[in-house]
Formats: structure tokens, C-alpha cells, sequence
């Protein structure tokens, strides 16, 4: 037995301990348990050990400056639980003395405390004193306490906060994490300073931190508490966490006791505390309330990131966002390689596919600024003959989808069934857009042929099965809306009609060298691999599009790496490749009227009245979406691989650059297929799966 390791000081004189309470527990679970030492459970990433077979086994107990795993046999029960150590183990570096609470054990002073253990499918806090005697073979420990506890953990990640649950004194782990002794409240403090007011747990649900106060975030000891929390931030950095140092509490003990987040008189307070912070961190800053609640936002935010990331299996987030202090802030979660494990920074570049629509949009409201262009033009002048109805399509239509032409991404197969179409010339499968989407992504198309996808399905409606009724697939034009993204392949070949430039050039010249969009790429037909800085983008086929799909084109039931599609696949409707940080300058440009002169831009605000759409309430303006639900103006865009947004949002629609803010949030994955409990279905969008709870955190429901 390799027990000196952990030897306890000699002739230790102990206390009266009563095991009468816990003798009961553990002598039923030993008899009436087999089996081997095992991890029972895992609670929030970290492994539980489990008393088994008279045995436990801790795979990380802090002892000193090191890391052991350590056996411990039960040895007696007869009233005064004794353990004894069978086995230890060196296995590295404990770190520093705060780091023991993020390990399953630590034995400092003579007693070995376990944060939580399984006993018979049930968590329990453990604490043993250490027992020695000169005729003892190894080391022996007597049980002290024994309770039955819930683990929990705050929402965002807090270490080395006290707390207090009915006997039962810890310290939070730096995810947060503590134990609190079933069926009584916790009680949060630092030293002897208190955070609010005692809360009940629940492991179904982390707590948030603005629980513990009466009124939440609107509680003055709330922002109070978060300057204090961020003055005692070991690394002076709250977006990775706030750890407040054992050391630090200590050396801080007679100003915490003297501060109250309820006094009248807690600025002077605060502020004899900072200076006493800067005594043993140098670094220690002195927040006001404002600057203090941003600081814990971040933290707040980059928490539910990595939240969201684990909950909906994505690789990886960018976000750039305009706080409500007006600082704008970029951030990043997760990783920009999912086999290299590169770490995801703001630097990285995704494909924003739909979100190119309103760099589009935009190009066209220039020209009519510019008079080259009006909105009621119609398509017949710029495509003679090619649509039906052409002399009633107008550009203002394309722009806002309710001209009712077939998106070409809708050619898949069996679409003729799908549409209640019957083609003049039925394509052959291998020609589908779609069919070569999932399985070519080298294919380029030329000049014209995605219109002609559009024209040719349209034409053939119209001659085979258009009714006075239903003359289009969806609607006639200008009445209803339906998103096509051949729409934005015409309104793009228009441009170029009309500056005798192609589409890629106009995009650059007019916004991406201006507004120092340097991260920005607009790639031209051929060029289909990324370059440089970027994230790579994976799409899990079967659960895009079916087990069925995926084994047709000999894909994985899983995420397999798609991150070049030739541009010629979308141009003008979704090509575009760009930065989080890029997007806010777009997002400001667009909204704040820096493109556009103002009546036109007024023009571009004109909003054709959807109402539901993809289960949302929104309007249509001329290549912006208003989103009714999160109160935002911008565009998402999901591309194979990769999900975009950016959005400029507005707390009061009648002063929207007044109160607006822009932001951009960038996922490297085609996000699942998500079924409610009726078997109903959709695919979940950046919005709802990041953006949507961001908002919440910043501005509440």
C-alpha cells in the first residue's frame, strides 16, 4: 500500500463526533450493494465518485501542491465510520490551493473534505477527520459529515464565492459549481460580506446570479454586488470567468466585513475597498455601476455562447456586438476546426450566405439614388419575353420577394411534384441545383443559367397548369410573399445591365473598400476555396436532409466538413464571405443612412407586410428584413456549413437609429433539425439558437 503519501500530523486529539446518523446510510448501502469502485454519474462535466462495495474512489484529491487518486476501504461501521486509505496514487500537480475545488477531493488541515459523492443513485458532501495512531498500518480517517446534498451551479462561472446550506460551509468551484444540503437554502457571500438573499436549488437549472436579489437586475445591491465582483477578479478579466482568490479574502477581510451593498454609505465603503484589492492585486479596477454591469454581460454572454454551443452541438461562434454603453465588443467561443481543435477567434471568416441579399439590395437602391434605376421598372425590360407576367414584375417586387418566381435552391428532386408543376423540358437528376449542391461543390455555372432554372419552371407553370386563380406557383405578383433566391440572381444581373460592371465589382467599390470592410471577400465564379483566416463550416447531411439523402451520396450520419461551395452557386443571393466585425459596420451603414440619401432610404424602409414567416413575425423591406419578435432590422443567411446573421436592433420603433445597436453573429455548422414533442418539425436558425437569448441578457424579454 502506497499510503505516506497522505499521512496525517500524529497525536491529532479529536473531537466528538457523532456517525450515528450516518451509520445507518452507509451500512445499508454496503450490504446492499455489489459490484465494482466505479465513476457513478457526471454532473455538469465533472465525474462523481461512488461509495461502492465498502469502497470509494476519489480520481483527483488535492493534497499540498499535488494531485493524487486515492482508494479509501470502510473499515468500521460500528457507530464511527472509520476509512482507511488502500491506495494512493501521485498523479500530478495540484496547481494552486484554489484550484482544489474544481477536484473531487482535498485534504488540507487534517480533514479530507469530498465535494460530492453517489451513494446508492443519491449525491452526498462528505468530510472526514484524519485519525492516526503509532500501531495504525495506513492512513485512517473517521467520518465527520455526512449530507445529502443537490449539486448546482450558477449560470455564469463564479469561483470562490462562500457559501452556506444548513450546516454544510464550501466555496463555488470556478464553473460555479456547489453542493447544497437538500432541502435547505444557500446563502452566497464573500468573506463576510452577503450577496443578496438566500435561494432555493434545483439542478434542473442553473441559478442566475441576479436571483439572489430582491428586484434582480433593477436591485442596487445587485450592480453594487458586480462592482465588488469584478474589483476582486483574480485576472481582472470577467468575459473567462470571475475567481476571487482564497488569499484575496483573506488579506481582505476587515473591508469586505465593513461593505454593504445596502448602505447609504457604500461608496466610501467600495471604494476603501478597491484601494485595499490594490494592495494584493495591482491590477484591480474600480468599476462605476454601468461600466460594472457591461463587464458582467460579457461574462453573462460569452457563458450562454459556450452554453448554446454544448446544447446544439455546433463548433463555433463569432459575435461582434455594439453594448449598450456603446462600446462594441468582439468575442468568440468553441473552435474554427473541430480536427485541429483551432480555437475560434473574432478574426475568423464565415460564409454568410442569405445576408449577402442585402449587400444586393443595397446596390440597387444606389442606382435608384443615382436615378439609373426606379423601383417600378419592369423585369420584361431587362429579360424580354423570358417570365411570365414579365410586364408585371417590377424591380421594387424582386427586391421585396413577392414577385412570385421559383427559387432555383428549390430544384431537388421530385420538386415538379412537390410545386404541382409539369416541365415543358424535365431536367435530368444529375442536373438538379440541388443534386449538385450536396454532392459537387466544385460545379460552376455560367452566366444566365440560375435564371434560367427560375424562367424555365415559371414558363412551364403558366403554359401546363396555371389557372386564373393560381396563375404562379405561390402568387401573382406583388401580392403574397415567397422567398426565392433566383430573385436576387436577377436583381444582381440587372446591376451589371446597367453599370456594365459585374455584380462582384460594384459590391467592392461601392461597400466594401469604403467602409474598410477589410475582412470581407466577394468571390467570382471558379474561385471556390477559402483562403487565410477562416472558419471551417460542417453540415450533418442525414439530419439535414434525411438518412436517405446522405446514403444516396455515401455521407456519414454525421457532420463532415463543408466549407468551399463554388460562388456561381448563389452569387448575388448568398456568395459573400466576411467577419462578426465586418457585419456591425455594414449592419450601421445600412440602418444609420450612410449609403443611401434620405428619401431613398426611406424608399428602403417601405415594408411589405408579411406576417408569419418561418414562424415569425416579419416585414419585407427592399433587401432588409424587419424582425417583428426581436425588434431588429438586418438579414440571416444559411449557406451548406454555416449560419450569419447581422441585425441592428431597436428599442423604440419610432427613433430606431436613436436607440438602435448594431450586431453579427456567425455559426461554423447548418444547424439541425429540431422536432417538438408533437413530431412537428423545423430547422433551428442563428437567430432563435444564439442571437434571440444575447438580446435577453442585454435588453430582458
Amino acid at each position: 500500500m502506497k499510503t505516506r503519501l497522505l499521512n496525517a500530523d500524529r497525536w491529532l486529539r479529536l473531537p466528538r463526533i457523532d456517525g450515528s446518523a450516518l451509520f445507518f446510510v452507509l451500512v445499508l448501502f454496503w450490504a446492499g450493494v455489489a459490484g465494482q469502485n466505479a465513476i457513478a454519474d457526471a454532473v455538469d462535466g465533472r465525474e462523481i465518485p461512488e461509495f461502492s462495495n465498502g469502497k470509494i474512489v476519489l480520481p483527483e484529491l488535492a493534497f499540498g501542491g499535488d494531485l493524487f487518486s486515492v482508494e479509501l476501504t470502510l473499515i468500521s461501521s460500528s457507530g464511527t465510520e472509520i476509512l482507511q486509505v488502500s491506495d494512493s496514487r501521485l498523479i500530478g500537480a495540484a496547481g494552486t490551493p484554489d484550484s482544489h475545488y474544481d477536484h473531487s477531493g482535498r485534504f488540507t488541515t487534517n480533514t479530507l473534505s469530498i465535494p460530492v459523492l453517489a451513494i446508492d443513485g443519491r449525491y452526498y458532501a462528505a468530510e472526514l477527520q484524519a485519525l492516526q495512531s503509532v500501531t495504525a498500518p495506513a492512513s485512517l480517517f473517521q467520518l465527520k459529515n455526512l449530507w445529502p446534498v443537490t449539486p448546482g451551479r450558477l449560470s455564469v462561472p463564479i469561483g470562490g464565492l462562500d457559501y452556506v446550506s444548513g450546516t454544510k460551509r464550501s466555496m463555488t468551484d470556478s464553473q460555479g459549481r456547489f453542493y447544497a444540503v437538500d432541502g435547505s437554502p444557500v446563502a452566497f457571500s464573500i468573506g463576510a460580506l452577503g450577496l443578496g438573499n438566500p435561494v432555493s436549488n434545483t439542478q434542473a437549472k442553473a441559478i442566475p446570479y441576479a436571483s439572489l436579489f430582491t428586484l434582480g437586475e433593477k436591485d442596487p445591491a445587485y450592480l453594487r454586488s458586480l462592482q465588488v465582483l469584478g474589483s476582486l477578479d483574480k485576472d481582472n478579466n470577467s468575459v473567462n470567468g470571475i475567481h476571487i482568490a482564497s488569499a484575496t479574502k483573506q488579506s481582505l477581510a476587515s473591508p469586505l466585513a465593513e461593505t454593504n451593498l445596502t448602505s447609504t454609505s457604500f461608496g466610501g465603503q467600495y471604494s476603501a475597498l478597491v484601494t485595499a484589492a490594490r494592495g494584493v492585486n495591482a491590477g484591480a479596477v474600480s468599476y462605476t455601476e454601468v461600466a460594472a454591469e457591461v463587464n458582467f454581460q460579457k461574462l453573462e454572454i460569452q457563458s450562454y455562447m459556450i452554453t448554446r454551443l454544448q446544447e446544439k452541438s455546433i463548433p463555433g461562434v463569432s459575435l461582434s456586438i455594439e453594448l449598450p454603453n456603446g462600446e462594441v465588443w468582439h468575442t468568440a467561443a468553441g473552435v474554427a476546426d473541430t480536427r485541429t481543435g483551432e480555437v475560434m477567434t473574432p478574426l475568423h471568416k464565415f460564409r454568410i450566405g442569405s445576408a449577402t441579399k442585402s449587400f444586393t439590395g443595397l446596390l440597387i437602391m444606389q442606382l435608384v439614388d443615382e436615378g439609373k434605376l426606379r423601383l417600378d421598372q419592369k423585369l420584361d425590360e431587362f429579360f424580354p419575353g423570358q417570365f411570365p407576367f414579365g410586364d408585371l414584375i417590377t424591380v421594387k417586387m424582386l427586391l421585396n420577394h413577392t414577385a412570385g418566381i421559383f427559387s432555383f435552391t428549390n430544384e431537388f428532386p421530385d420538386f415538379e411534384n412537390a410545386f404541382g408543376v409539369t416541365m415543358n423540358v424535365e431536367p435530368s437528376m444529375t442536373d438538379l441545383w440541388f443534386v449538385r449542391y450536396i454532392g459537387m461543390p466544385g460545379f460552376v455555372y455560367g452566366p444566365g443559367e440560375l435564371v434560367n432554372i427560375g424562367a424555365a419552371v415559371n414558363s412551364s407553370f403558366a403554359s401546363n397548369n396555371a389557372t386564373e386563380s393560381r396563375p404562379y406557383l405561390v402568387n401573382k405578383p406583388g401580392e403574397k410573399w415567397n422567398y426565392s433566391n433566383t430573385h436576387y440572381v436577377l436583381l444582381q444581373e440587372i446591376a451589371e445591365k446597367i453599370t456594365r460592371n459585374s455584380w462582384e465589382h460594384e459590391i467592392r467599390t461601392r461597400f466594401v473598400q469604403p467602409l474598410g470592410l477589410t475582412n470581407t471577400i466577394v468571390p467570382s465564379p471558379g474561385q471556390l476555396r477559402q483562403q487565410g483566416t477562416y472558419a471551417r463550416g460542417y453540415v450533418n447531411w442525414a439530419d439535414n436532409q434525411g438518412p436517405y439523402v446522405a446514403d444516396l451520396f455515401g455521407f456519414p450520419h454525421t457532420d463532415v466538413e463543408r466549407s468551399n461551395t463554388d460562388p456561381s452557386y448563389t452569387m448575388g443571393s448568398g456568395a459573400m464571405i466576411s467577419t462578426a466585425a465586418d457585419l456591425v459596420k455594414w449592419a450601421n451603414a445600412v440602418m444609420e443612412g450612410t449609403l443611401l440619401s434620405p428619401a431613398t432610404q426611406a424608399l428602403m424602409r417601405e415594408p411589405f407586410q408579411v406576417g408569419s414567416a418561418f414562424g415569425e413575425g416579419i416585414n419585407m423591406l427592399q433587401g432588409v428584413v424587419q424582425d417583428l419578435g426581436i425588434q431588429a432590422f438586418g438579414h440571416r443567411g444559411q449557406i451548406v456549413g454555416y449560419d450569419a446573421s447581422w441585425q441592428y436592433h431597436y428599442r423604440n420603433p419610432n427613433d430606431v437609429t436613436g436607440t438602435g445597436t448594431a450586431m453579427a453573429v456567425l455559426l461554423n455548422r447548418t444547424l439541425l433539425t429540431e422536432f417538438d414533442a408533437d413530431g412537428n418539425f423545423h430547422i433551428s436558425n442563428v437567430n432563435e439558437v444564439m442571437l434571440e437569448g444575447i438580446l435577453e441578457i442585454l435588453y430582458g424579454e
